[in-house]
């Protein structure tokens, strides 16, 4: 049977890097092509409202097409961008963050400035899944599965986390351990996680199992070997889950965090602490920060460990971070203190409830998870009347929502930045600043 192949335009990206082409109307999604591209192209799933193809060969390739240097690219699901020029990857960027605050927030914006750094090896912090299909396997999931792509290199992280990757596959293997299989819910090791101090080259593992027993033959005399190496530690989580870390997590050598420095501030990051994976970048966008808010007094809403609210605070009267997260908020008061940090305080609970304890400010500072912050907190930031908001962003969707609310209560948008915090992949990260209708 002949195969069937379809002619198709590419007309532009989704916010997931998906090429976007019409077949009598109907939209269709397609990976790994560039916007004005024409490509053979066939059907893989048809949808009512959306069909998927896969490209099959390209008949007008586009002037930002490149030969992707990673010899996984496009079946490892790490990077979706390594096929396009880097100059136009952010390009494209700019068109997609365009294109979403238009669509889903009905804000035309005129100018987007775009920041960016190394475009290769950025990456502090690698977390892989392992696996033993077929041999052991350690990587990132091939798009859409639970397949481990095994990589001897990975492009977007730092090659001091591929040199003691490396080291720590040989260990496992000559230690028999049990790989967890996530269907039978057996086996033992079922992550590795990696991370390293940019600017001081220290070295974290962490070794995510389902049992507490581990071969001491994997980490023992480690730090010897790599002497950057300050602390090793053993996460274990026993469920049938997605996620990859659990609460009890046991030191096995050396100290229970590494230090990363940034914005010339000493910041303790624990195992299962959340931080910016991309410190050249994130310095980029403090610079921004610190330009809209110093001398203001501070709301620093979903503050996470503090890495803005104690870098803005020798500029500013004070800072009020609210956190969730008791842990968070823990390492939070640690790192203010540890940098002499005082006009800063930490107030534990939700968003939602601690915002109504304030009662003035000049300038919030927003950095919400992916679903963005809620309409309540919107609203009393009317209510409270902040002259200015800065919301920095990773979901250009849940931004164009949460924006067009903002310029409901009263504001206007004064600036766009868009920050390549994670070049090779379709991950945007925006900061918009809104100012007070006089």
């Amino acid at each position: 049977m002949a195969e069937h192949k379809i002619h198709l335009k590419i007309e532009k990206l989704n916010l997931g890097a998906q090429g976007i082409a019409f077949i009598n109307g109907k939209v269709c999604f397609v990976d790994y092509v560039i916007p004005g591209e024409k490509i053979n192209a066939e059907i893989i799933t048809e949808k009512k409202d959306y069909s998927v193809a896969r490209i099959k060969d390209i008949i007008k390739p586009s002037s930002a097409r490149i030969k992707p240097g990673c010899q996984v690219f496009g079946t490892c699901g790490g990077c979706q961008l390594q096929h396009i020029d880097y100059h136009d990857q952010v390009e494209l960027k700019r068109d997609i963050l365009k294109d979403t605050l238009r669509h889903i927030g009905k804000i035309e914006v005129d100018k987007i400035e775009i920041v960016y750094d190394n475009p290769w090896h950025y990456r502090n912090r690698a977390q892989l899944p392992v696996q033993n299909h077929d041999g052991l396997k350690i990587g990132y999931f091939k798009k859409g599965t639970h397949e481990v792509i095994n990589h001897d290199i990975c492009y977007i992280n730092q090659q001091e986390i591929n040199q003691v990757l490396n080291v720590l596959r040989e260990r496992i293997k000559k230690s028999k351990i049990a790989v967890y299989d996530e269907i039978r819910h057996q086996g033992n090791l079922r992550h590795i996680i990696i991370r390293r101090g940019t600017s001081n080259g220290q070295l974290y593992i962490t070794f995510v199992t389902r049992e507490r027993a581990l071969p001491k033959s994997i980490y023992d005399g480690l730090v010897q070997e790599i002497p950057e190496i300050v602390g090793i530690s053993q996460n274990i989580n026993s469920k049938k889950t997605n996620r990859i870390l659990n609460d009890m997590n046991v030191l096995l050598t050396g100290r229970n965090f590494y230090e990363e420095i940034l914005d010339s501030k000493i910041f303790r990051v624990h195992p299962i602490s959340f931080f910016q994976v991309n410190i050249p970048v994130f310095e980029k966008i403090l610079d921004i920060i610190k330009q809209e808010i110093q001398g203001s007094k501070v709301i620093d809403l979903y503050a996470g460990v503090g890495a803005i609210g104690i870098c803005v605070a020798p500029l500013c009267k004070s800072v009020m971070a609210i956190e969730e997260n008791p842990e968070a908020v823990k390492n939070g008061i640690e790192n203010a203190q540890l940098n002499s940090i005082k006009n800063i305080t930490f107030l534990p609970g939700k968003v939602e409830k601690k915002f109504v304890e304030i009662e003035n400010a000049d300038a919030v500072v927003l950095d919400p998870p992916r679903k963005g912050t809620t309409p309540q907190v919107i609203e009393m930031l009317g209510k409270i009347g902040i002259a200015k908001i800065v919301y920095l962003s990773c979901n250009p969707a849940t931004l164009a929502r949460d924006a067009s609310l903002i310029i409901c209560k009263g504001y206007h948008i004064k600036g766009v930045y868009l920050f390549d915090m994670f070049p090779q992949t379709y991950h945007i990260e925006a900061l918009m600043i809104f100012e007070r209708d006089l």
